[in-house]
């Protein structure tokens, strides 16, 4: 049988055969027409132009702040790329704190964050670096890859193309300074280098808390000559120098390396490492003129050898500059090169002053005949209105194929690790890819190593007792209390089980899209230190918790925007070696939103000043979910719906961490804590709508948003981790798709290992209630909304049932609970009975201020939910009950009221309205709560890590602003509030400002 791809090959040869009549010509041409199995191609497209700028640094080590900094203080516009979570990756990444003998600074920016002898810690040094940024008003992102660059039409750089989890965008400019470690932007460019040569390289890696260990990789163990000392503690600090070999210059050969480096050096002891690899890289580019000497200043290294011999305008400030290796091991250390950054960036800003910027731009692409995987899909959207500065066009052209896997997990966080594990021992060829220098997510680098709610059987039990039995029992460390785990421990026990398992294992690495043929996923585009590629896949599990890969191959998604601005509260806490636990609830943040990411880690620097470090990932608690082939809603949850292809089991209360939106909880809040649920999550949930081949996983399952506090927690998302690894497995060994796979099979599988009750395998499909159930509910309804769950699963057959059965209501408060549902349900007949109930409340009852940390019960006061329910009811003739309230409100009162008074006139929809919530919104110390810079982020940071106060601002702001607009506004004065949300940093306000303007 021949093959898809021996098919093209035979065809491509017969065709150059018949066309140019000899063998000898035939053979010459094959050999280009043959598609290249190593190449994926990519179709072209547009990206969408964020900004222009003078110069472009990319990386975010200290040397490149440096140059950064003494360009914008030349007079240039620079922009820098960080592909970290933090700056100063040279030092805080491969924890170079100390200062060798002889490395004097001889910078301002050096004296900053050297400023004595004692090792500074790394807050200090992400903070000092962040801070001249944003004082020398360079703009800078956050966790963003260079991918490509721009060319003007001479084949100059003319800029980038970066990608982040909020897709990719370009930036326009004159001039680049790569300050990446391995020159990775100078090799997309183009820039000649010397061969690489495989052979052995030397790592240095550095440990904390553990005692030297010896390897026969391990050539020197260095013990520095300062612990890292916290509070009382004091912890040791050894540095290795490993050799190891390096078949290639691919980042899968250093992926490995780092593993290997890791499963020497860790012991039970140990409290921290580097998240990178320190190396001076064999290879280097070939420079306008290559310097083989040994200066006696630093002011003697000619930029020559720093600077591209074939691509104009391009600068390598890193040790692929060509120079001696030993000096480069010398000089980008980081004290002298913050000195040579300084030097070229004051340079480079004075030899582009005068020039252009390139009024034509494209995407440079590798001229490769690629094989035809497919087609790669990604966002490709500004990232704020006023940031759209047209596109550029990207000509279809090729990436490389980093592997081919079974399974590949893109996300090792706290589903994502258990994902991986568990295929790889079904014995699944599996990858896992973490963007992040440790797995675990927000259990472990994201501080949150206490279990709240959530059912701890089975695969979770396992990983308990695991971790735990990783030290004896008396070790000092091992937590007192149940759902307690050391950070460290439990981030190595899942790297450990990974790798002994069989699996492999990238850090450092983004997903930026996916590979798909029709509805079929086949891959995802990932973004590394080393540039985009593809990896290919037969079941690729999206666990980056947003459903980041699923959304780029076309599903659907639900998330903040016009429809509600509801989102869980999210932190973004402390750290300090030994932590576990710095759990918060002080801001919104989108993690899938750059901007607002950047701008997340600039407060929360301001608000830990002084401590020693802060978490590497926002502590989230809601994100992206997809649109699954089934959606579980509140309904489902309270019910206890049953489904015949359950996959995973969840316990928790609804832990709301802030607004809720259903009717249901809008008439009948959800009990106060403590009151646990039972609810099992279908494959269907985990099954992008139309799309085959990929599975999600934990916070991008598909859910009503309200569903998803009980099924969020930590213990169930590991079990539910371990069932979607197990069952991808099942699928390569039997090649069907997760959609064909015998369900039972699985399920029996993970009843026997604990994970689901006995019960799944005999739950039916649920075919709704019956009329005498119905009837029943609505018989108890009027007791306090009693029954309204089941109501409302059938909101047809609540209203036909609800409408008879109020006409023959005569007790006041059954009409008026009656009223409630038919008005929240659109049925606007009986809204004078809420109009009418509205007008006895002669003020405002107790109403409810935004709650982040405990929220729990309710988040409308009963006199909201009137207000609320009568405005769906769309009856313009009870307006004059809703306004007579509003008239009544202060700046101070509840946010409960104003979201209320909002919510009514907008449904409403009466110009009516209109000078009532133009009032409201004037009123001095309602307005200019958006923030537009990262400045004015830092500036507007509260200290409390719990604060509500800023949410509870800018959200009435928000409330009134969208409730004026939509009933016509006055003077603009809603669409000013809006464009500036919209242009704003934060990403959920902006999404919600922006789609509210441009729904009209």
């Amino acid at each position: 049988m021949i093959t898809r791809r021996d098919f093209l090959k035979v065809t491509a040869a017969g065709g150059a055969l018949a066309s140019l009549g000899s063998v000898t010509e035939a053979k010459a041409a094959m050999q280009s027409a043959v598609p290249d199995e190593g190449f994926c191609h990519e179709g072209a497209r547009k990206i969408p132009v964020i900004a222009e700028a003078d110069l472009v640094v990319a990386g975010g080590s200290a040397r490149a702040i440096a140059a950064a900094v003494a360009a914008a203080k030349a007079g240039s516009r620079v922009y820098l790329i960080g592909y970290m979570p933090y700056l100063g990756e040279d030092i805080c990444g491969s924890h170079l704190y100390e200062r060798e003998e002889g490395e004097k600074p001889q910078t301002a920016l050096a004296r900053k964050l050297f400023p004595g002898k004692n090792f500074p810690t790394p807050l200090h040094i992400k903070k000092t670096l962040e801070d001249e940024l944003i004082d020398n008003n360079v703009r800078f992102l956050y966790s963003s890859y260079v991918t490509n660059v721009l060319t003007d039409p001479s084949g100059k750089p003319a800029g980038v193309v970066m990608a982040n989890r909020s897709g990719r965008q370009a930036i326009r400019c004159k001039a680049i300074i790569d300050a990446t470690h391995n020159a990775s932007v100078a090799a997309l460019s183009g820039a000649e280098r010397k061969p690489f040569t495989a052979g052995m390289q030397e790592f240095c890696y550095t440990v904390v808390g553990n005692t030297p260990k010896e390897a026969p990789e391990i050539i020197r163990a260095e013990a520095l000559s300062q612990p890292v000392k916290v509070g009382e503690k004091n912890y040791p600090v050894t540095r290795y120098t490993f050799r190891l070999p390096l078949k290639d210059d691919s980042y899968a050969s250093l992926a490995e390396a780092e593993q290997i480096i890791r499963n020497r050096t860790w012991d039970i002891e140990q409290v921290d490492s580097s998240d990178l690899l320190w190396y001076i890289p064999k290879q280097t580019i070939i420079s306008e003129k290559a310097y083989n000497g040994n200066p006696a200043s630093l002011r003697k290294l000619p930029m020559q050898a720093f600077k591209s011999k074939n691509i104009a305008n391009l600068w390598v400030l890193g040790p692929c500059a060509e120079i001696p290796r030993e000096l480069a091991g010398q000089v980008m250390r980081p004290v002298p090169a913050l000195f040579i950054g300084e030097m070229m960036g004051e340079m480079v800003a004075g030899q582009i002053k005068d020039m252009p910027v390139p009024a034509q731009a494209t995407v440079r692409q590798p001229k490769v005949n690629a094989s035809n995987y497919g087609e790669t899909g990604e966002l490709l959207s500004p990232l704020r209105p006023s940031l759209q500065k047209g596109f550029v066009d990207s000509p279809a052209g090729a990436l490389p194929v980093l592997g081919s896997y079974d399974v590949v997990v893109m996300g090792g966080g706290t589903a994502g690790a258990s994902a991986g594990i568990s295929a790889a021992k079904q014995g699944a060829d599996t990858l896992v890819l973490e963007y992040l220098h440790g797995l675990g997510g927000l259990s472990t680098l994201g501080m949150i190593g206490v279990y709240w709610d959530g059912f701890r059987g089975g695969y979770t039990a396992h990983i308990d007792k695991c971790v735990l039995a990783m030290a004896p029992e008396d070790h000092p460390r091992q937590p007192k209390g149940e759902g307690r785990f050391p950070a460290d421990w439990k981030m190595e026990w899942h790297r450990k089980e990974l790798l002994q398992a069989g699996g492999k294992l990238w850090f450092g690495v983004m997903g930026c899209g996916a590979l798909t043929e029709g509805n079929q996923v086949k891959g995802v585009v990932v973004a590394t230190p080393f540039g985009r590629g593809v990896i290919l896949s037969k079941v690729l599990i999206d666990s980056t918790g947003s459903a980041d890969i699923a959304i780029a191959a076309g599903a659907a998604f639900d998330y903040t925007g016009k429809k509600t601005l509801a989102v869980q509260g999210a932190g973004t806490g402390k750290w300090a070696p030994g932590d576990y636990y710095n759990n918060n609830d002080w801001l919104f943040v989108d993690d899938t939103d750059i901007l607002d990411v950047s701008r997340a880690f600039v407060q929360a620097k301001t608000k830990l000043e002084g401590q020693y470090d802060l978490v590497k990932i926002p502590q989230t608690r809601e994100r992206r979910r997809i649109i699954g082939d089934y959606i579980i809603s509140v309904y489902d949850v309270i019910n206890h719906r049953r489904y015949p292809d359950t996959i995973s089991y969840h316990k928790s209360s609804f832990d709301t961490h802030g607004m809720i939106i259903d009717p249901f909880f809008i008439l009948n809040p959800p009990e106060k804590r403590h009151k646990i649920y039972d609810a099992d999550v279908p494959l269907r949930c985990l099954l992008p709508k139309g799309l085959e081949g990929i599975l999600t996983t934990g916070l991008g399952a598909s859910a009503h948003r309200d569903a998803m506090p009980v099924i969020r927690m930590q213990p169930c998302l590991q079990n539910q981790g371990y069932a979607v690894g197990y069952l991808s497995a099942l699928c390569v060994k039997e090649n069907k798709s997760p959609r064909k796979i015998d369900i039972k099979k699985v399920q029996r599988h993970l009843v026997k290992i604990g994970n689901l009750p006995e019960r799944v395998l005999t739950d039916k499909e649920f075919k709704g209630f019956s009329n005498s159930e119905m009837k029943k509910a609505l018989a108890g309804v009027t007791d306090n909304y009693k029954g309204l769950e089941i109501l409302l699963t059938d909101p047809e057959r609540c209203i036909r049932l609800a409408g008879k059965q109020i006409a023959g209501a005569t007790m006041p408060e059954e009409r008026v609970i009656l009223a409630s549902i038919l008005c929240i349900l659109g049925e606007g007949k009986h809204a004078p009975i809420l109009a009418e109930a509205i007008r006895q409340y002669k003020d405002w009852d107790e109403g409810w201020h935004y709650t982040g940390m405990g929220q729990f019960g309710m988040c409308l006061s009963r006199l909201d939910a009137l207000i609320t329910s009568l405005g769906n009811a769309r009856d313009t003739s009870t307006l004059p009950a809703v306004l007579e309230k509003a008239k009544k409100l202060e700046p101070e009162d509840y946010l409960s009221h104003f979201r209320a008074i909002a919510m009514a006139t907008e449904a409403i929809g009466s110009r009516e309205a209109v000078p009532v919530l133009a009032t409201l919104l004037t009123t001095p110390g309602v307005r200019g709560h958006s923030i537009l810079s990262y400045a004015e982020a830092r500036s507007s940071a509260v200290p409390d890590l719990n604060d509500t106060s800023t949410r509870n601002l800018a959200l009435k702001e928000l409330h009134l602003a969208r409730a004026l607009y939509l009933c016509g506004d006055q003077d603009g004065i809603g669409e000013e509030v809006l464009r500036r949300y919209a242009d704003g940093l934060q990403g959920h306000y902006a999404r919600y400002a922006n789609e509210i303007l441009n729904s009209k």
